[in-house]
């Protein structure tokens, strides 16, 4: 004889001849299914439906006006959002709002009570990103009503954690700039008093008085004016001594000027973003509290049990025939 199970029978004839018990074995394992759904806690499902916006500081937002902090953002605003909302800092805002220790019955007494209250919170919380490029806020909970506050709460502490987060960095920034300020405000002034006494020699515009200087000497020289030559020519001396480190001195502060402007230019967008706040966010769809449990699907439950418990009666009768069929050869 063959071992193969479909050289004695086919698969449809065996089914045929078990089918009294399969599915006697079947709908017993459904209707115990069917009971056991009962005693599952409903859960009810809220969805909060959001894009992020681009990911700029309040400061450069408001004053640069090539940015448009109106526009959506894209793959890289996606993942740092999905990065804050699983945050510690949002976890443990909502944790302790909402009192999920207690709501979800954990026992502090247990030293890993914590890793049993993130179990929960990342059973019941999940946000993902859509095809659309959005992100899902998805919370279930037994309370409908909960279960909507929490996903919108989630959604509103994005802004605060990312404004606390740009606002602290704003903070330290705008310290480090006063100092840049400070240092270059004295360097402007160093160069302004160099040119003031330079200045004081009688130079103020290299370029052009050297210009002139020279017109005039060579004027003087043709008319045969020695008095007047000598005269231009000591001016000239110490234009050409002098001259060069004016103009110098004159690019560093226009330079240094320069910076300045940079500078204070970076202070006040730093100082927006410390002390205003932005929305990083379009929310699509709020959460409201659902009308119709979401969990658990007991029809389901109890059509994939019957269809399981099926599949394996069959398996186990096709093993036993095999095996009976190997005996007998």
């Amino acid at each position: 004889m063959s071992n193969t199970i479909l050289d004695n029978t086919s698969l449809f004839t065996l089914i045929y001849k078990w089918r009294k018990k399969i599915i006697l074995v079947s709908f017993v394992s459904a209707i115990i299914a069917a009971v056991g759904s009962l005693f599952i806690t409903n859960k009810y499902k809220s969805e909060v439906i959001l894009f992020p916006t681009m990911n700029l500081s309040t400061g450069k937002a408001l004053l640069n006006e090539y940015n448009d902090f109106l526009e959506i953002g894209e793959e890289e605003e996606l993942e740092h959002m999905m990065q804050i909302l699983q945050s510690n800092e949002i976890i443990n805002r909502v944790v302790e709002k909402f009192d999920l220790i207690n709501h979800y019955d954990i026992d502090i007494s247990n030293e890993k009570y914590y890793v049993d209250l993130m179990k929960k919170y990342q059973g019941n919380v999940e946000s993902s990103i859509t095809k659309y490029s959005s992100i899902r806020i998805s919370v279930l909970d037994e309370d409908p009503q909960m279960a909507a506050d929490i996903a919108n709460e989630i959604a509103a502490l994005i802004d605060t954690v990312m404004n606390n987060l740009q606002n602290n960095m704003a903070q330290q920034g705008y310290q480090s700039l006063l100092k840049d300020k400070d240092f270059v405000l004295s360097e402007i002034k160093k160069l302004e008093d160099s040119i003031l006494k330079i200045r004081a020699l009688g130079i103020n515009d290299y370029e052009s008085q050297s210009e002139v200087l020279n017109e005039q000497w060579a004027r003087a020289k043709i008319a045969n004016n020695h008095s007047a030559a000598n005269a231009i020519a000591k001016k000239l001396e110490i234009l050409s001594k002098y001259g060069g480190q004016y103009s110098a001195l004159r690019d560093d502060l226009v330079h240094s000027r320069g910076r300045l402007n940079y500078v204070q230019k970076k202070l006040n967008e730093h100082k927006l973003t410390a002390e205003e706040s932005l929305e990083h966010k379009f929310i699509v769809n709020t959460a409201g509290p659902a009308l119709k449990k979401s969990y658990p699907i007991r029809w389901l439950i109890v059509v994939t049990t019957a269809f399981s418990t099926a599949f394996f009666m069959v398996l186990i009768i096709a093993l036993k025939e095999q095996i009976k069929s190997i005996k007998q050869s």
